[in-house]
């Protein structure tokens, strides 16, 4: 397979023009994306494993706990690695990106400027998510982001967290 090729963005398989594929021509893999406003996103979480001989400079450390391809949560990656994985043409989002998303969220569903919870529930799964019971909204995948809740890895004492939260890692 030849790794140069860029990776192909498609928009055209599906009747929603908001929804496509990227195709990951390195290693064959297709992820699902979503517009968000003026913004292209992964639908789901990277799941590139560089070669060993990668590792070094641009990628130092990624792990992948038992199932988590399989539920497709992706691998975890140390924030180097982050950096350095992702295909021509795209990047690790920064702070700002991610403003900018919450900021369109915000806007396109009328909510108060101090409510995020709100715009999580637009931008998490439908399933996969501890409900307290306290909680008022129902997450409703509004957009296709498909945020799941995958917990983290403790690179402190190296093992996997299996919360009930999700965390992104920013360039910034």
């Amino acid at each position: 397979m030849n790794t140069n090729l860029p990776p192909i963005l498609d928009f055209g398989s599906t009747s929603n023009p908001n929804k496509g594929t990227l195709f990951d021509t390195r290693d064959g893999q297709s992820y699902p994306v979503v517009k968000i406003g003026n913004q292209i996103w992964l639908a789901e979480n990277f799941r590139y494993l560089p070669s060993i001989k990668d590792k070094g400079d641009l990628y130092e450390e990624f792990w992948t706990p038992n199932g988590y391809l399989e539920k497709g949560y992706g691998r975890f990656y140390d924030w180097n690695t982050a950096n350095n994985i992702a295909p021509d043409g795209w990047r690790l989002p920064s702070s700002e990106d991610f403003k900018e998303l919450r900021d369109f969220v915000k806007e396109d569903n009328n909510l108060a400027r101090d409510n995020d919870s709100k715009v999580g529930s637009c931008l998490k799964s439908i399933d996969g998510w501890y409900k307290p019971t306290h909680e008022i909204e129902p997450n409703n995948d509004k957009y296709g982001f498909n945020a799941k809740s995958t917990g983290f890895y403790n690179v402190y004492n190296t093992t996997f967290n299996n919360s009930p939260n999700t965390f992104f890692l920013s360039s910034t």
